[in-house]
């Protein structure tokens, strides 16, 4: 009578890391989804500088701010993941651009609600006199030169991506979409807003690929 004998298997211990990406990457949701709550677009109906200003006084844009801050930081770690584990396959110019784009597409993107949120701060605890008008003018106008800068430079971040991600069609083709959104001016606003969904995919794609 023979006894086999059974050779043994290194069994590949579970890395804790792995999942790092996916919480990273639902934790930005969250804090992208609290901040628009928290934004509630107070200046919609603002139509002189004046308005703008007194809509700013009292609102809740400083802590919507944070929050979006918060959201960059993750992003820009998510980011880095993605540009390492892409870089797997062969570091390219693509895989080396990821980081520097994706942390330019959303820290322009925090930089533009960072500015009514900055109105609000010196108005209210540096003058104690309020928002004025300039302070809310100069805002908006920042506003509206950092948030179309964050679409053009998210597009190149995900065409990056797009031309890095040999390995996967989905995220190829999920991102490929993404930057043509963010490049057309009538939904590239809208696809601004989408792109913590993006982000939290992503997460997820790494920690299921890990």
């Amino acid at each position: 009578m023979t006894t086999a004998v059974i050779p043994d298997v290194p069994v590949r211990p579970r890395r804790r890391s792995a999942v790092l990406p996916a919480v990273a990457g639902l934790l930005a949701l969250v804090a992208f989804a609290t901040a628009v709550v928290f934004w509630n677009d107070p200046l919609s109906g603002a139509s002189t500088p004046e308005d703008a200003a007194t809509a700013l006084e009292g609102s809740s844009i400083p802590f919507a701010a944070t929050l979006l801050g918060a959201y960059a930081l993750l992003a820009i770690a998510i980011a880095g993941r993605l540009a390492d584990r892409l870089a797997r396959t062969g570091e390219t110019a693509s895989t080396r651009l990821i980081p520097l784009l994706g942390a330019g597409h959303v820290l322009l993107l925090t930089a533009a609600f960072a500015a009514p949120a900055a109105a609000v701060t010196v108005g209210g605890l540096v003058f104690s006199g309020g928002v004025s008008a300039s302070g809310a003018e100069t805002a908006l106008i920042l506003m509206n030169v950092a948030h179309p800068m964050s679409a053009w430079v998210g597009a190149a971040f995900l065409i990056a991506v797009a031309i890095a991600a040999r390995e996967s069609r989905a995220l190829r083709a999920g991102s490929a979409v993404f930057a043509v959104g963010l490049l057309l001016p009538p939904i590239g606003w809208a696809v601004t807003y989408l792109m913590p969904f993006w982000f939290a995919a992503v997460g997820i794609w790494l920690w299921r690929r890990d």
